[in-house]
């Protein structure tokens, strides 16, 4: 464990799958200051360090990380996703082995999560545009170092509280860990391993590629269909794939095809249609073979003629619609 960049903690409290941690406890170097959520991987809380600074700490499900190999290849994804460099990706500071039991420390984000942002009504075509081309260049990042994110989703994509409306990737390289079954339950990557009480979330399964939800093998292409999931919704204010239960959502990711792309909000120009229908390509080798490819057509599309004058904001203006609505300190 020497050669990963973090430093490893340990104390004497008793592992178990069910902990949770108290506010007021201390971690290492780390007070409990709240917790923040929970999800498939584990519980997040929100912690300060020894100097009082603010950061995330994760920890992970003890049935995720099962056995000696599976935490090794869980520290690797952690080596390669401490290894991104690029603004757009929320860096890992630490990662901790208590007792069998792992955290991973992060900077506590300032912003709100794009699915915060579009859960009433879709972007206007300016905003949408600049939060996809950040998207797309932290993507391109991770694909480069020969990692996918494999978990893109509009909850783990922030727009910060800064002038210039930027977002941050999180949970990046670490979702392999939780992949779907056809019959909509999580899996370990590893064949035999059987989670069968832990479902995927409706909202986490909107985003797979149909070769996710089929339990394949998964590339850097995944994240380029969850990518046009997420451009699709950011433009119409609805998922192309809408679904009530695992089954249909499963049978809609599988089968459908998205409705037209419409938005009350401001002109959609014709030409986005087939950019966001390639990345939504059920077969990957009909999709967009790399980020820089749509990210090409995205921008031709969204500045054709069709596109009215007047409805081109400056970035700036995301922060003003989004952070005062939506963001409370």
């Amino acid at each position: 464990m020497n050669s990963f960049p973090f430093v490893l903690y340990r104390s004497s409290r008793v592992s178990t799958s069910t902990y949770t941690m108290m506010i007021g406890e201390k971690l290492g170097n780390y007070t409990i200051i709240a917790v923040v959520g929970n999800g498939t991987m584990g519980t997040v809380y929100k912690a300060e360090d020894s100097d009082g600074r603010p950061v995330a700490l994760k920890h992970v499900r003890s049935q995720i990380l099962y056995n000696m190999e599976k935490r090794e290849r869980f520290l690797q994804c952690l080596l390669i996703a401490s290894g991104l460099r690029h603004k757009g990706i929320c860096p890992i500071l630490e990662i901790g082995d208590d007792n069998d039991d792992f955290f991973v420390i992060t900077p506590f984000i300032d912003g709100v999560t794009l699915a915060r942002c579009i859960e009433k009504k879709p972007l206007r075509l300016s905003q949408a545009l600049h939060v996809a081309s950040q998207i797309g260049s932290a993507l391109a990042a991770i694909h480069d170092a020969g990692a996918a994110h494999r978990g893109l989703k509009p909850a783990n994509i922030w727009i910060l509280d800064n002038p210039d409306g930027s977002i941050l990737l999180s949970d990046c390289c670490i979702a392999r860990f939780t992949e779907l079954t056809s019959c909509g339950r999580m899996r370990s990557s590893d064949p035999g391993v059987d989670f069968a009480d832990t479902l995927i979330p409706l909202g986490a399964m909107a985003y797979m590629s149909p070769e996710q939800v089929r339990g394949e093998f998964v590339d850097y292409r995944t994240d380029i269909f969850s990518f046009g999931a997420i451009l699709y919704e950011m433009l119409s204010g609805r998922h192309p794939f809408d679904a009530r239960s695992s089954l249909s959502q499963i049978s809609a990711i599988l089968e459908a095809e998205p409705p037209l792309l419409l938005s009350k909000q401001s002109p959609i120009p014709t030409q986005l249609e087939p950019v966001v229908r390639k990345a939504l390509a059920k077969n990957r080798e009909d999709r967009y073979q790399s980020v820089a490819e749509l990210l090409a057509d995205l921008d031709s599309a969204a500045h054709a003629p069709t596109v009215e004058p007047g409805q081109l904001q400056s970035p700036s203006g995301i922060r003003k619609w989004f952070l005062p609505r939506f963001w409370k300190h």
